[in-house]
């Protein structure tokens, strides 16, 4: 059964697909957090989202977190979530001073930022926030890239060109990548889910200089970007 079974719009069966692999993916064992932990990180997001009206709480009540965060780790869930204005280099380096590692908060954001792409998805068509799975078992990878460096972001990167190696390479295609993809490098397989939803959402990777292409049968690509740029001015972001 689809994912969006209740929703009183047609969903394509591709894009259903990906949201699925995705809501099982964020509670997977990741590279710095266990799957209950994992949960337990998108659990206090969408509780920040209930709390200042950004979503409607689901008819059966919030999803229960599975174990206990520390609290910089909710505070800064809660603050990608629900007051991403607050974000700055004095937030995160306040974030590094109190314990949480630059790896760690790396994760976090990719949990963060997909969960919320998922439950504005459902917002959209007017159905509520899907079910968190039940963590899966196992043990984080704790996986750092050799070739990530600090270059002009918060936290470290894996470098555009020969500088970021073989897993530069396999993440880019090639391509030199802006910082608001970068961004996650540091944790690849963030970097990689991440790219599931926008190739879904948007366009490919590949294909993103190509302004000719046409991704979707339903906009071109001019008012894809017309659509995306709205919406970033909606939301202020600074890109």
């Amino acid at each position: 059964m689809s994912l969006y079974a209740d929703s009183e719009y047609l969903v394509r069966d591709e894009i259903a697909a990906v949201h699925a692999r995705q809501f099982k993916n964020i509670v997977a064992p990741g590279a710095w957090g266990s799957g209950a932990q994992r949960r337990a990180v998108a659990a206090e997001a969408r509780r920040a989202g209930y709390e200042v009206g950004l979503l409607e709480p689901p008819p059966d009540g919030p999803d229960e977190p599975d174990v206990e965060l520390p609290e910089v780790a909710r505070r800064v869930i809660r603050t990608i979530a629900a007051s991403v204005h607050d974000l700055n280099k004095n937030f995160y380096d306040q974030a590094m001073a109190d314990g949480l590692s630059d790896a760690e908060y790396v994760e976090i954001v990719g949990v963060v930022s997909r969960l919320v792409d998922l439950d504005v998805f459902a917002r959209g068509i007017a159905v509520p926030p899907r079910p968190l799975p039940a963590p899966e078992a196992g043990e984080p990878t704790r996986e750092r890239p050799g070739t990530a460096v600090h270059e002009e972001a918060w936290v470290p990167t894996i470098p555009n060109g020969p500088d970021g190696g073989e897993i530069g390479e396999a993440l880019y295609h090639g391509q030199p990548m802006p910082y608001i993809l970068r961004a996650l490098s540091l944790v690849p397989e963030e970097l990689r889910a991440h790219v599931e939803l926008e190739v879904a959402h948007y366009t490919r990777l590949e294909k993103i200089f190509d302004y000719e292409y046409q991704h979707h049968e339903g906009l071109t690509r001019p008012q894809a970007e017309i659509v995306a740029g709205r919406v970033s001015a909606l939301n202020d972001c600074f890109y």
